[in-house]
């Protein structure tokens, strides 16, 4: 702990680690001691040191010399301490030089090194070239009808089996029953049993441009966050804009009104980013939070659409008490291409809206609500800024997206196309 010291306190202390006041040298100091205390103010034997000191304390001072030649440790002279050092180096030198000696390190010149050094280089080189010929050598081997494949700078590999790369969509005929091997979980089928596809066939709605635009952003702004980016961080996983995004909704716990609130925020998330939505209609699934991407059994050959499920607390923990809504997506990781969200799920509790319905911009904040899932949906994250809308805590005054909504929205609708998926 620090504490201040009292005025003259550090002072009084150097002197006293500095002089010994108050007393003769001779009355102090016994025969043969190897300090030699020096007494300030001390200039006879009657110890008067007034009489002696006037106005300078050291005036008069005077050493007993009979004290001092008897004194044991002496004060070596200038030279004699700059000899000594002489002839310390001097011994340290020969020292070295011994051990230097007796381990009989060589020391290689700057040449030799080189030299050493270039023909290290050259055998390296000759090395890299060999390994280097005979790599390029399997590699055509491969290429050219080997029992493997080659992937070079990019060019998809030439696919000499009927298995499907993972990622990519097998059209190839169903597997037969004299072999049967599942690629997708790893285990042998049962005879006459054929693998089920892991993912829809590419779309038919797919079209080589965006369907839509954001709409123009008056200003930009930084208040945003995306929830999930790109493996190489190049930007936000999206949705991809050429194919219309299908919806499904369970209405199990809407009241009345819900449809046209869903219409109008869909509406508004669709032209501030651009992308279409495309209702299909009611749905019995249920929330799920393990919620498969690929129901072919329910929806056929594509993916799941998303689900709009007005729900409650005793079917999702997630919602009750302060929580009004949940939104997200599933996205699906190609292999050295970018990512894309293909389906995901907005669950909105029920009876909290109905609620909120009730006070006089209750519209106006239920739309909000539906506004800002959708937008959790679509890839955007909390932020810390209360008048955005993607603030976690919602206001009464805040019912429409601000600059940072607006500025990450534009962004999330410029996704990259995806014919294949």
């Amino acid at each position: 702990m620090t504490r201040s010291a009292p005025p003259g306190a550090c002072r009084g202390a150097a002197q006293v680690q500095r002089f010994v006041l108050g007393t003769s040298a001779r009355a102090r100091a016994p025969a043969g001691s190897s300090v030699v205390p020096v007494g300030v103010g001390d200039a006879g034997e009657d110890g008067d040191a007034e009489d002696a000191g006037g106005d300078d304390d050291l005036a008069g001072l005077t050493f007993d010399d009979d004290f001092v030649r008897r004194a044991s440790v002496h004060e070596a002279a200038a030279d004699e301490r700059l000899e000594r050092m002489r002839r310390i180096d001097a011994e340290y030198r020969r020292l070295l030089d011994e051990r230097r000696a007796q381990f009989q390190v060589p020391v290689a010149q700057p040449a030799a090194r080189r030299a050493r050094r270039r023909t290290r280089l050259g055998v390296a080189l000759v090395v890299m070239a060999v390994a280097g010929l005979i790599g390029w050598s399997m590699l055509f081997e491969e290429v050219g009808g080997g029992p493997g494949t080659a992937d070079i700078a990019g060019v998809d590999p030439v696919d000499t089996s009927d298995a499907a790369a993972p990622g990519d969509v097998d059209t190839a005929e169903p597997v037969s029953p004299a072999e049967p091997v599942d690629t997708v979980v790893g285990r042998d089928l049962v005879e006459g049993e054929v693998a089920r596809p892991t993912q829809p066939s590419p779309s038919a709605e797919q079209q080589p441009t965006p369907l839509g635009t954001p709409a123009p952003l008056a200003v930009e702004s930084p208040a945003h966050r995306f929830l999930a980016l790109q493996p190489d961080a190049s930007g936000p996983i999206a949705y991809d804009p050429c194919q219309p995004i299908h919806v499904v909704v369970n209405t199990r716990t809407a009241s009345a009104g819900a449809d046209t609130l869903l219409t109008e925020a869909l509406a508004e998330v669709s032209r501030v980013t651009g992308l279409q939505f495309a209702v299909d209609g009611p749905t019995d699934e249920r929330p799920d939070a393990e919620r498969e991407p690929f129901q072919p059994d329910r929806y056929g050959d594509r993916w799941a659409p998303v689900l709009v499920a007005w729900s409650d607390p005793g079917e999702v923990a997630d919602l009750g008490g302060d929580i009004a809504g949940t939104g997200g997506s599933t996205w699906l990781e190609l292999p050295r291409r970018a990512s894309a969200y293909v389906t995901g799920a907005v669950t909105l509790d029920g009876p909290q809206i109905a609620e909120i319905l009730q006070q006089p911009t209750g519209h106006e904040q239920a739309r909000a609500i539906i506004q800002h899932e959708l937008a959790h949906l679509l890839g955007l994250d909390h932020v810390d800024d209360p008048a955005e809308l993607m603030h976690p805590v919602g206001r009464p005054e805040v019912v429409a997206f601000g600059p940072g909504d607006l500025t990450g929205l534009a962004e999330l609708g410029q996704g990259e196309c995806f014919p294949d998926i």
